[in-house]
């Protein structure tokens, strides 16, 4: 029999999804990824369940990466890239190079999910992040936890007051990125609530521009954070992080609420980035003749039609068409399964 066939782009939360999806149908997928390993950054995240699970979907992407490991219909390329892709009749021939190999591959569909990149630090100095060694990014702070099991013993006993900076990257229309990543407010709360889980008596913050509140039951859980488990909001992004003289962090920030310019110290800080687009991703563009929206993420052909883009027979799924959270992603590549199954049987 002859097994229709689909070139998926990206091995992460997306691209196994759909992959899976596809396979599932009786698809022979070759699924190609850039890294060593597939699995993407949210393998790198942790648990974030307290004396309950807190539907972080962190434990999803592990499962879904042994079972894509398993599938037969899979075929996993790592440590690989699209070189090539030609249109051939109404599908594509593809080439792709592991290391010196090359491989063809004639597939009638091609899925982009390409995922995302973190906003790059180095274009931001008044962080001090790269300098001061406990100023850290949220991913690195949730490889951290998952690695060592907990925030004590991967920065120690001495951490006692801790500050979570929202909207590094997002929202600045000084540097060009003006939209909401929307993940970043639930994920720096569910980083909070276990770090008070562990420490329950230490002195947590949130500096924020605005909560946004994408997710189910946000608002309630956000209200139990300040009222139970006594997260502090700060309405306001600090200007400023220095380290000496002292032997601690000093934020300086502007309390939007009260309207003064305040400083206090700090033990740890934890910078929310923004999520970007991949790097790659318009080389990729021009070589699918795909259209990218203001901001550099792969455009779909309509806002109705988030997973169908210009090109007949090429999809989007995930966070390359935009910001989401993982089960946002993993609701969005099924889609793009769907719309893929359809159109190589039409």
């Amino acid at each position: 029999m002859n097994r229709k066939k689909v070139l998926v782009i990206g091995g992460g939360t997306a691209g196994m999804t759909c992959a899976l999806d596809l396979a599932e149908r009786g698809v022979e997928v070759v699924l190609v990824e850039r890294e060593k390993e597939i699995g993407g950054r949210a393998a790198d995240y942790c648990c974030k369940a307290t004396d309950e699970c807190n539907r972080c979907a962190a434990c999803l992407v592990l499962q879904q990466r042994d079972k894509v490991l398993q599938e037969p219909l899979i075929r996993v390329l790592t440590s690989a890239e699209v070189k090539n892709v030609a249109r051939n009749g109404k599908g594509y021939k593809v080439s792709v190079a592991q290391g010196e190999d090359k491989s063809e591959y004639d597939v009638q569909a091609i899925v982009v999910a390409t995922g995302f990149d973190p906003y790059d630090l180095g274009k931001r100095s008044e962080f001090s992040y790269g300098v001061e060694k406990n100023v850290i990014s949220g991913l690195e702070l949730e490889r951290a936890i998952k690695e060592k099991g907990s925030l004590t013993a991967a920065f120690g006993s001495g951490i006692q007051k801790i500050g979570f900076i929202q909207c590094v990257g997002s929202r600045d229309l000084s540097i060009g990125n003006g939209y909401c990543s929307r993940v970043c407010c639930m994920y720096a709360a569910k980083l909070a609530k276990i770090i008070r889980s562990e420490l329950p008596d230490a002195d947590i913050c949130i500096f924020y521009m605005d909560f946004q509140s994408f997710g189910k039951g946000f608002s309630t859980f956000k209200k139990e954070l300040g009222e139970l488990d006594k997260i502090r909001f700060i309405r306001g992004i600090p200007s400023k992080i220095y380290g000496f003289p002292y032997d601690r962090l000093t934020v300086r920030y502007t309390d939007s609420l009260e309207g003064r310019q305040k400083e206090e110290k700090f033990d740890l800080i934890v910078l929310s980035l923004a999520i970007t687009p991949s790097r790659g991703s318009r080389e990729l563009a021009a070589q699918l003749g795909l259209q990218l929206d203001d901001y550099g993420f792969f455009a779909p052909r309509s806002d109705e039609e988030t997973v169908v883009t210009n090109q007949p027979g090429v999809f989007l799924a995930g966070v390359c068409e935009g910001p989401k959270d993982i089960p946002q992603t993993i609701g969005h590549a099924r889609a793009a399964a769907g719309e893929v199954f359809n159109y190589i049987s039409g």
